[in-house]
């Protein structure tokens, strides 16, 4: 359950505190899109013309102002209900403020979500305001899990020999808990097994939601096991979601680049240019030699050196 708080300031300095209790999965993102949804539903009924939108979030007023493009599906659905509000109002100008002037919106936030009482204006919403309908439903689709499910709850194999066989050796590492799939550990507790959907939305809340640091695909991975949860191909998915994440690509360290400028190559050809260095001195060897002068092409890197008794 999660919270959006609107707080609606007149000309006049007059303020009006207004909550929303989310009672549905919503990223940070998306509560703060339902929070500036609510602030417009609500100055489109009291008449308001000129509209300034103050908010935190660098994303949503990035994606309003065209700056960031919205790419996964759900962001591009609420910025088309945005969109189709905005008319209405002949003008509104979107401003990013620091978090720290943003503490009351906050506040309201954290009462909605925590189910306190409080002074003031509070909706329970029970589905997106764009229109999408929240239920927990079961449906026939095949995921990796419904084999192991199948064979554990009744007891049901594959025809052939050879996948039945690899059923029953996979099925062991399982357990079936009040009708959820946990996979067992020699060294850390049962994790749970998440279907592709849940798998994605688990991911998007650990890699940026309001506890999200952007991590890296393998820190990422084992943030999501010691969280409890486990799918086949966790790493994997790890990191397919860390090289689409926009903030990331935007951010991140450039492994790849290098240490320092890379310096020119000023010789045209080979033995064109040649630099010569004395070393020494070395123990006296043949005919008293205890110096060298060592030549190396800047082209080809050749080295040719020549032991010298004297180097005046």
């Amino acid at each position: 359950m999660g919270g959006a708080g609107i707080i609606l300031v007149s000309p006049e300095k007059d303020k009006f505190e207004y909550a929303i209790q989310l009672r549905f999965r919503a990223t940070n993102n998306e509560a703060e899109y339902e929070a500036l949804l609510a602030g417009l539903k609500l100055s489109k009924k009291m008449g308001v013309k000129n509209l300034t939108v103050k908010s935190d979030s660098q994303l949503v007023i990035g994606q309003i102002k065209g700056e960031y493009e919205a790419r996964e599906d759900r962001m591009k659905k609420y910025l088309t209900v945005v969109q189709t509000l905005l008319p209405h109002f002949e003008k509104v100008e979107f401003v990013q403020i620091p978090r720290e002037e943003n503490v009351d919106a906050d506040r309201l936030a954290r009462l909605a979500s925590s189910g306190e009482e409080f002074d003031g204006f509070l909706e329970i919403q029970g589905r997106p305001s764009t229109g999408e309908e929240t239920v927990n439903f079961i449906e026939d689709s095949v995921s990796w899990m419904s084999p192991i499910i199948r064979y554990l709850k009744e007891g049901k194999l594959p025809t052939y020999k050879m996948e039945a066989r690899k059923l029953r050796i996979r099925a062991s590492h399982f357990q079936l808990l009040d009708g959820i799939l946990y996979k067992m550990g020699f060294s850390r507790p049962h994790l749970r097994c998440l279907s592709p959907e849940e798998a994605n939305y688990v991911i998007r809340e650990v890699h940026e939601g309001i506890c999200g640091n952007h991590s890296g695909a393998r820190a990422l991975a084992h943030k999501l096991i010691r969280a409890g949860y486990y799918w086949p191909s966790l790493l994997h998915d790890a990191t397919q979601y860390v090289k689409t994440c926009d903030k990331c690509q935007r951010f991140a360290n450039i492994t790849r680049a290098p240490p320092e400028e890379i310096t020119p190559m000023t010789s045209p050809w080979p033995f064109a240019q040649w630099g010569l260095d004395i070393m020494g001195p070395f123990p006296v060897g043949t005919k008293q030699a205890k110096f060298l002068v060592v030549a190396i092409d800047y082209f080809t890197k050749w080295v040719e050196a020549e032991p010298l008794a004297t180097i005046t």
